[in-house]
């Protein structure tokens, strides 16, 4: 390659109708030439990016049995800064299963036994004979006491997943900020382990990402659609953690919270997608009013928690309607056989973010390794509103809880401007937040510890800590 020449590149086997690379998302790029010197960062490239149906056609095989469908071209153009280099490019900030390994390698030699109980298991082999790891993470029992292990051993679990689409890296960075947050010496994290059992399962599919499948295993099948009959041979994975999920209703262990962690290619910000019959009931049919089903709104309070302190998430971007297409997903197999009324995906971009302090700027690692850390403290929130008398938390430690998470978020790759103008609605956005949004409200009003004036101030932190691209 040639310094200062714009070579332009073609990427013709796209499937999807639209992109973020039409509304400001750009590429990847690593430079070995610029590793050597000392810069060893994946850095957004690329100009007159554009996303766009070719005439290529798709064969019936590979389109599902629909006959006519046509790819799609990204094409961009590079300019490089060094003459003879060798560079990558990705659709994304890689995160690969050697990484998973070495991080939770690192974690489990960092902890402190004596505070948190972490323990790593296999929870099974893939197809190719790559294990599938299992992390629990509570905190010690206080003491050997009766009651103390009594408490220990009846704290409810909260069951978390991630990376069942190996292209969603994104949704690794967010496990990632998840996992550091619950092995951290803050006290909010402490009082969050002392609340739950955490089961956590932070690769789905770790064939798919070690081979470079985007969204499928090596059976050649989307595994967040098997959910409904997995089979052990071909979905390993999904079948032991069902197989979890199940024994954990088996023993009246039912989780509190379900959360599968994914990336969104379409859409900005970080939102949730979670299950209401009385809100599916409303979507698909238009003679339904509100007083024809009774349904607790319960799930709709994490996604409301984290709208107001999580400034990349976005409640209006939420549904909870029920999609005939994702019956065999992960979030609506557990919340209809498994019986989690929280059950979610947890949706994160891979663009950037049209709201917030997080407003023009495309997405880098420490907004989503923070996003990961702010859905614990959702959690920790989340305890303090189900179980008011059982958990009493003193109230200074949550005033300054924003503030340990940031601190504890490390800047590990920058951030960079996207344009102001946003995509088209897509019908799967649904957006009910003016039917239900009070009842979480008055519940927080009531609240004594929950001042709006300062979640305000938290959510318009200053912006001096942005690093951007030149």
């Amino acid at each position: 390659m040639r310094p200062c020449v714009a070579y332009r590149f073609n990427i013709i086997n796209c499937e999807k109708s639209n992109s973020q690379f039409n509304y400001g998302m750009q590429p990847l790029m690593y430079s070995v030439q610029e590793a050597l010197n000392a810069r060893p960062w994946w850095t957004r490239v690329g100009t007159d990016i554009c996303y766009y149906k070719n005439h290529f056609s798709r064969s019936s095989v590979a389109a599902g049995g629909q006959k006519g469908k046509s790819y799609y071209t990204i094409t961009f153009t590079v300019n490089f800064p060094h003459k003879d280099d060798v560079c990558y490019f990705a659709y994304h900030y890689p995160y690969t299963y050697s990484t998973l390994q070495m991080h939770l390698q690192k974690l489990e030699l960092a902890h402190n036994p004596q505070q948190i109980y972490f323990r790593r298991d296999v929870l099974c082999e893939t197809l190719s004979g790559n294990s599938c790891p299992l992390v629990t993470i509570t905190a010690m029992p206080e003491s050997n006491y009766y009651e103390h292990i009594c408490q220990f051993r009846n704290r409810p679990y909260v069951f978390l997943s991630a990376r069942v689409h190996p292209g969603e890296t994104n949704a690794s960075w967010v496990m990632k900020g998840t996992l550091e947050y619950l092995m951290s010496n803050n006290p909010t994290a402490q009082s969050l382990r002392e609340c739950y059992i955490f089961k956590i399962v932070p690769m789905l599919n770790p064939d798919g990402v070690i081979n470079g499948n985007h969204r499928c295993s090596l059976s050649g099948e989307d595994l967040n659609r098997q959910w409904q009959s997995p089979n052990p041979d071909l979905h390993p994975t999904i079948y032991h953690t069902k197989g979890l999920l199940q024994y954990l209703a088996a023993v009246k262990r039912i989780p509190l919270v379900y959360c599968d962690y994914h990336g969104h290619s379409r859409k900005k910000n970080v939102f949730m997608y979670g299950c209401s019959i009385k809100e599916t009931v409303w979507h698909t049919s238009a003679n339904a009013t509100s007083c024809d089903i009774v349904e607790d709104v319960g799930y709709r309070t994490l996604p409301k928690i984290l709208s107001h302190i999580a400034p990349a998430f976005c409640m209006s971007s939420c549904s909870f309607v029920v999609e005939k297409s994702k019956e065999s997903t992960a979030r609506v197999v557990v919340w209809r056989e498994i019986g989690v009324q929280r059950s979610y995906t947890m949706e994160s971009t891979l663009c950037g973010c049209d709201q917030g302090k997080y407003k023009g700027l495309q997405i880098g690692t420490r907004e989503l390794e923070e996003m990961g850390a702010k859905f614990c403290a959702g959690l920790l929130r989340l305890k303090r509103l189900t179980s008011p008398l059982e958990y009493n938390m003193p109230s200074s430690l949550l005033d300054f809880e924003n503030d340990l998470i940031d601190s504890s978020c490390k800047v590990t790759s920058p951030t960079t401007y996207v344009l102001d103008e946003d995509e088209p609605r897509f019908l799967e956005e649904v957006d009910y937040s003016a039917e239900s949004n009070d009842e979480l409200d008055i519940e927080l009003a009531e609240n004594a510890d929950y001042d709006p004036s300062t979640q305000e101030e938290v959510l318009s932190d200053s912006e001096s800590s942005r690093t951007y691209l030149p």
